[in-house]
């Protein structure tokens, strides 16, 4: 057995604890629209706050956390990644509007970076049950029986499905240390590799022509994470999101519903998350159309939030608001006619 790669288990601080049954919290809010690098400015008529509708749907108490969120394509439930019955991270289903949440994994290992295919019929996720990171799928009727998709000696984390679900795109440890991107077909096993990238999310466009695949670069070398696309045959590489100053970095992004618009976190892009964060912790929320344009904050409060989920309208996030990392969703406003 390998050992699990400690880089992979310090970024998440996976040490997660139990929640209890209360029902969301809803509540009312605004943020602030602002202008990107090298985006356009967002027009007068839609200066307003840039969200409505908080609710908070995991409840957890410290010293546990909640992560990872992933809707069904409706909206009408999510998995995520907490450990509400085990010291150990396991994947959980919980009805959006729900209270009592089921548990779809239960071992000793650490499971994480679950996503829902695209017939709701399925989770890929993550595990070091084998003793290094591979990439598992679950049916959701039979949730005990595990497919392996991954099971070789290097780290692989998060998936995402193809729009179709035949194919998962995720991120492979190299043996020089850095993440590269990987497309697996589900049946064969056959992979693809893209080049690094961290984090993808493939866009849900079920037209092949117009598919692309969202990722995170890796932070090195003084260089900062930023957000770039490319088609998944590997052309049209374009970075869409980057601070040219080298002073913050933008991550986790996500595709919207419609393949028009991106969700990302920041770390140190906030005047308040300078002030007052701490060193690493991302501060806000941001969405940017697929073209570059229209770059736009949409969560302003004082504690980190990251790891960005479309649900339908809504858009899932982990927050430690209150000082506790949970789950959040909020409806952004519409930003363009």
């Amino acid at each position: 057995m390998k050992q699990t790669c400690p880089v992979v288990v310090g970024l998440f601080s996976l040490v997660l604890v139990a929640c209890h049954s209360h029902p969301p919290v809803r509540g009312e809010g605004g943020g602030e629209v602002t202008k990107g690098i090298d985006s356009e400015v967002i027009p007068e008529t839609v200066m307003m706050p840039a969200w409505e509708g908080l609710i908070q749907h995991t409840r957890i108490s410290p010293p546990g956390k909640a992560t990872h969120p992933c809707s069904s394509l409706d909206g009408t439930f999510f998995v995520y990644s907490s450990t509400e019955t085990s010291v150990t991270p396991q994947i959980f289903l919980r009805e959006t509007d729900g209270v009592v949440p089921t548990q779809l994994t239960n071992n000793r290992a650490e499971n994480i970076f679950p996503r829902i295919s695209p017939n709701g019929k399925k989770v890929a996720f993550s595990s070091n049950v084998s003793g290094n990171w591979d990439i598992y799928v679950l049916r959701l009727d039979a949730p005990a029986s595990w497919l392996t998709v991954t099971s070789g000696p290097r780290d692989e984390i998060a998936p995402s499905w193809s729009p179709d679900g035949k194919k998962l795109v995720y991120s492979s440890k190299s043996e020089r240390g850095y993440w590269r991107l990987v497309i697996v077909d589900v049946a064969t096993g056959i992979p693809t590799f893209l080049g690094a990238g961290l984090y993808p999310d493939w866009s849900p466009h079920p037209d092949s022509a117009d598919q692309w695949i969202a990722f995170q670069s890796q932070s090195q070398n003084g260089m900062k994470g930023s957000i770039w696309i490319v088609r998944p045959d590997g052309s049209g590489l374009r970075e869409l999101v980057a601070d040219r100053h080298r002073e913050w970095s933008a991550v986790n992004p996500r595709w919207a519903p419609d393949g028009k618009w991106i969700s990302y976190a920041t770390v140190k892009r906030s005047p308040e998350s300078v002030a007052y964060g701490q060193a690493g912790e991302a501060d806000d929320l941001w969405v940017v159309m697929s073209d570059g344009r229209y770059d736009t904050r949409i969560t302003d409060d004082l504690s980190p939030e990251w790891w960005p989920a479309w649900s339908a309208d809504r858009l899932l996030f982990v927050s430690k608001r209150e000082g506790i990392q949970n789950i959040f969703s909020v409806r952004p406003r519409p930003l363009v006619d």
